[in-house]
């Protein structure tokens, strides 16, 4: 039975706002009819919650008034573009109003010199692919709703897509937000912002945290040379083992996609083309360069791993038609699917990448357990996975097996050192599943941080965290334990705190001026946490502490015939890159960290996986944070093959300022102002 919730607004009261919303936006644009809010009651997910109005807008210069008249009248309200949120994201729990910002669709700039198209939040992904065409230019994030799905809402939820492996999701590809916050207010938030990352804090928000007016992307000329090449394999395991050799070859492809027979069939549906009997899987792999020679050599190179790993044939697109066409089953395959059945449940859990041949086992027995038929489609390059469970919501028995599986499913990619979401966020139907992946401490330092942005909980009110605390216990999960310095560190910052002991972080020393620290801080030294204390060769990952030396990382990989896109000149620990930002690149390389809070809490944030939703990206927004919000015990960094494609790196400005925003995260995490108190001394809290 789909998720229904109770209308909490007065209805007597709804009149007066229906009137002075229409002198902001129009009357033809405020909706309060039985039949007019029905249609905005559902998303893509099984979640259902009729809204007591909808308001649309024909300008961004309207959403920050409507957004303070609400908010000034304690009405909740969330925004809403194509409606493809397959995880409950925009429908109002509360009964409250529907921003739709879907007319928003103007593209206001196209700079090709810089690399910088300026959108407004209802441009769908791809009108504004097409419109970038014409220039010989693409917009990376690509996810296979683009035909519909907007801009404002691949930001909500960070979006990917198959050329994410190469390029990056949607917050690599962000340069600058113009956003409206709850309260009304705007602000503009980019990458060479003082301070440290707030912009970070948006992408993956799901329309909790504010509502983008304006979007700075970064695009990119498209490639000179494509190639697709499509390999047949009698497993599906065998295709993620091919996944494994290909990136271990130091080959990043521009895409690398798996699909099982199931979704294949129901893609080529009514085609004249069939799949070979033998086919079980489909591995599609894009290879793109601006030099042939070095395309070329690639290709042969996938090939040849292709074959080891067991390929019965592979085909190449000798042509733009057959690519569109294989690009075609790959993004039919969800759509087609719902053709069959009347309802779907797409999961969306991610693993590290060696890992799924384990993940897609463990998923299978569970599907066959409940009695279930799905189609499985894989990011495979980046270990997202989607289980495609068709099904009859209107049959309560199956729809009760569906969404155990569909736990057991989160279950599996948790114990495996994964996470809930990879791209599809956590909206309202994984909530629970919050609990199950993050320590109450951490879900806590969420709440918090919603609550400095909105603390009335009225911008789409009761999404993405657990709504009641200490019910379920987290997971066991695959990481790494603490090691003894970081136990101690963690001892040591408990004692203080309980004494109001005021601490100056200190790693190298290299970033810390002496002649800064004020009498009453007292040093805290992390020499001795400088262990690596993971390095997965088939992930491509190194999980090392804080305190290691980058040029001793560097000499580790070295030998190991690895790198890490750090820039030479660099040296440092890695703590202290992280929290002195020291290239703009730094935020592509972070997947996970363990910190310390002024409290001796420890929280940790994301692992080895290559994408995570789940939560805020707190990770990110440490950079530039100059130990200020916490202590960094230990960081979890993307790694390539050596000799494989290197970048460039950009310095961003200073990063020692801060404003009103900065503080209020400042309180959030360290509201006694005990870690590195001199930073914000120009804005104290103690």
């Amino acid at each position: 039975m789909p998720l229904q919730f109770t209308f909490m607004f007065k209805r007597k009261d709804l009149e007066g706002i229906r009137e002075k919303l229409a002198e902001i936006v129009g009357e033809e644009n405020v909706l309060t009819g039985e039949l007019e809010t029905a249609l905005y009651s559902y998303d893509a997910s099984m979640a259902r919650a009729k809204p007591c109005g909808v308001a649309h807008f024909d300008s961004p210069e309207q959403i920050a008034p409507v957004v303070k008249l609400l908010y000034d009248n304690k009405i909740h309200f969330s925004p809403r573009a194509a409606g493809t949120n397959l995880s409950g994201g925009a429908v109002n729990l509360k009964g409250g109003f529907i921003l739709n910002l879907a007319r928003l669709d103007k593209i206001h700039q196209i700079d090709t010199r810089n690399g910088i198209a300026v959108v407004e939040p209802g441009v769908v992904n791809l009108a504004l692919q097409e419109e970038l065409e014409k220039f010989g230019f693409f917009y990376a994030p690509d996810p296979a709703s683009q035909k519909v799905s907007t801009i404002g809402g691949n930001i909500a939820e960070n979006a990917g897509g198959p050329q994410c492996l190469k390029y990056g999701v949607t917050s690599d590809n962000l340069l600058k937000l113009e956003v409206v916050l709850p309260d009304g207010s705007e602000r503009t938030f980019s990458l060479d912002d003082p301070g440290f990352e707030l912009m970070s804090l948006f992408p993956q928000s799901e329309g909790t945290l504010g509502i983008v007016k304006k979007a700075w992307l970064k695009i990119l000329p498209i490639p000179k040379y494509i190639k697709t090449v499509a390999a047949h394999f009698p497993s599906i395991e065998d295709s993620i083992l091919a996944v494994t050799g290909i990136i271990a070859e130091g080959i990043i492809p521009r895409s690398l996609e798996a699909m099982d027979k199931f979704s294949i069939q129901a893609a080529l549906k009514g085609l004249e083309r069939k799949i070979p009997e033998d086919t079980e899987a489909l591995l599609l792999i894009e290879l793109d360069s601006d030099d042939l020679e070095t395309l070329e050599k690639e290709l042969v190179r996938t090939g040849e791993t292709l074959k080891k790993n067991r390929a019965l044939r592979i085909e190449t697109a000798k042509d733009e038609k057959e690519r569109e066409f294989l690009w075609k089953i790959r993004k039919e395959s969800y759509p087609a699917l719902a053709r069959m059945s009347p309802n779907v449940m797409v999961e969306d859990g991610a693993v590290p990448r060696p890992l799924l041949p384990r993940a897609l086992k463990e998923i299978k027995e569970i599907l066959n357990s409940y009695k279930l038929k799905a189609g499985l489609v894989f990011h495979a390059g980046d270990g997202n996975l989607h289980p495609n469970v068709i099904f009859d919501e209107r049959d309560l028995e199956e729809t009760r097996r569906v969404r155990k599986a569909g736990h057991e499913i989160l279950k599996t990619c948790i114990k495996l050192g994964g996470t809930i979401s990879g791209e599809h966020g956590v909206g309202v139907e994984k909530r629970a599943a919050m609990n199950w992946l993050y320590s109450q401490e951490t879900l806590e330092i969420f709440r918090k941080i919603k609550a400095a942005f909105d603390p009335d909980n009225l911008l789409n009110p009761d999404k993405k965290i657990p709504v009641s605390k200490n019910q379920i216990p987290k997971l066991e999960r695959e990481e790494p334990g603490l090691s003894d310095k970081a136990k101690d560190l963690l001892n040591e910052m408990k004692f203080r705190d309980k004494t109001g002991e005021r601490t100056a972080i200190s790693g190298s020393g290299s970033k810390l001026n002496p002649r800064e620290i004020p009498g009453n801080c007292k040093i805290l030294k992390t020499a001795g946490l400088d262990k690596v204390i993971d390095l997965d060769r088939e992930n491509f990952t190194v999980t090392a502490e804080a305190g290691l030396k980058i040029s001793e990382l560097r000499d580790l990989l070295r030998r190991e015939k690895l790198s890490v896109d750090i820039p030479e000149d660099l040296n440092g620990t890695l703590g202290g890159m992280i929290a002195s930002r020291e290239f703009r690149e730094l935020r592509s390389l972070l997947l996970g960290a363990d910190l310390a809070l002024a409290g001796g809490d420890l929280i940790r944030l994301g692992g080895k996986t290559m994408k995570d939703v789940s939560g805020y990206d707190v990770l990110r927004m440490m950079i530039g944070s100059r130990g200020t919000l916490a202590l960094i015990l230990s960081v979890t960094l993307k790694i390539r093959a050596a000799g494989s494609q290197k970048r460039d790196f950009k310095r961003p400005g200073e990063a020692a300022q801060f404003g009103d925003l900065h503080l209020k995260i400042k309180q959030v995490f360290d509201p006694r102002n005990l870690l590195n108190p001199w930073i914000m001394q120009d804005k104290r809290i103690g």
